[in-house]
């Protein structure tokens, strides 16, 4: 990866960004993603609402921050999805942030739902839409709190540094045997953490199948950083 600098739509309930924004271009498997983003994103460490919600619920601003994974997910994405016809499969890009995965999933002409815990993120990624000229009807948007999944399923599903935590593993694997559609495929990617290395475990503990790949990506320092890429597949179909 390389950097150069810079319809179902949830109702913002959570802290809002008000500081600066910007719009970086990535080369990504020979494809370029224009990504709306905070300059400031720190700046949100210090806002009151910020603090209740951590308070009650654990909540920290990540959507904000473009973390290593994301750029892993979205190589992954372009590699492996790239000679895929999309027809009308929708993806569903877990814990989405600002988005690059699902991006990524859009410039190959899928059909995108990005979900996330907090939809602070949301108005970006209309803006990262909007920027790449992808059609604003192949977007869409959806509040998800992995302890209440819907019902819905999904052919496809991605995700980017999800597993950051161990006790979001389970939460992660729950998820994906609920919301991934028999016969379908999901792509995790993340940079390598110890508590990532039960993935596979509890995701078989659901029915589903895990092959673990090493990968890795360059951060926006240029630093190389090696991760894994966890492919998941529900069978049936």
């Amino acid at each position: 990866m390389s950097v150069a600098p810079a319809s179902r739509d949830a109702t913002p309930t959570g802290p809002e960004y008000e500081g600066p924004t910007t719009v970086s271009t990535f080369t990504i498997a020979g494809r370029t993603i224009r990504l709306a983003r905070p300059v400031e994103p720190d700046r949100l460490l210090d806002d009151p609402a910020v603090h209740d919600w951590n308070r009650r619920d654990d909540y920290m601003p990540y959507w904000a921050y473009l973390w290593p994974g994301a750029g892993m997910l979205a190589e992954a994405v372009l590699s492996r999805w790239g000679g895929v016809a999309p027809g009308e499969d929708e993806v569903l890009e877990l814990g989405c942030g600002l988005g690059l995965g699902g991006l990524a999933a859009m410039a190959l002409g899928f059909r995108v739902r990005f979900s996330d815990y907090d939809p602070a993120a949301f108005g970006f990624i209309r803006r990262s839409v909007a920027e790449n000229g992808f059609p604003a009807d192949r977007a869409a948007l959806m509040l998800l709190d992995w302890r209440e999944p819907p019902s819905e399923r999904f052919p496809r599903i991605v995700a980017a540094d999800v597993l950051y935590e161990k006790r979001l593993v389970p939460l992660v694997a729950d998820v994906l045997a609920k919301m991934l559609a028999p016969g379908g495929e999901a792509l995790i990617a993340t940079p390598y953490r110890v508590s990532a290395e039960t993935f596979p475990e509890e995701a078989a503990g659901r029915g589903l199948i895990v092959e673990s790949e090493a990968a890795w990506t360059l951060d926006e320092a240029g630093e190389r950083r090696p991760g894994t890429i966890y492919r998941v597949v529900r069978e049936g179909g």
